[in-house]
């Protein structure tokens, strides 16, 4: 009995894990943003990217996929931190799926975008 229950677990188990997330990210850059903000935004990018790959999921870069949730991150630099603002919506329809915000502050810059990057990975799993 307990043997059955555990392999119908494993299964279901099985069967959710190998349905990949698939997201888009479109990061908003501004022209007048300082050579900072600029190169941290860039390193926020490829790193929630390969954040989003080591959790399993596949990320594009069009939003041609009707199935993929648009991750639209909005980065804030200050001189004492980061803040990003992390909005999910659904491809197909554009329905907000919901929005997140965190901070970073102290250490280095480098521990700051870390933080906010495993943060955001964690969160992005939840929009559904």
């Amino acid at each position: 009995m307990r043997l059955s229950l555990l392999t119908l677990l494993l299964a279901a188990t099985l069967a959710h894990a190998a349905e990949p997330r698939l997201y888009v990210l479109t990061l908003a850059t501004s022209a007048d943003a300082s050579p900072e903000r600029r190169v941290l935004i860039e390193q926020f990018d490829r790193r929630l990217r390969a954040e989003l790959r080591d959790r399993g999921a596949t990320v594009l870069d069009k939003k041609d996929h009707r199935a993929a949730v648009v991750l639209a991150p909005r980065l804030d630099v200050s001189k004492r931190g980061l803040k990003l603002n992390l909005v999910g919506l659904r491809s197909a329809d554009q329905k907000l799926l919901g929005s997140v915000t965190m901070k970073a502050s102290g250490s280095s810059r480098d521990a700051q975008l870390r933080a906010i990057v495993t943060r955001a990975g964690l969160e992005a799993g939840l929009f559904e």
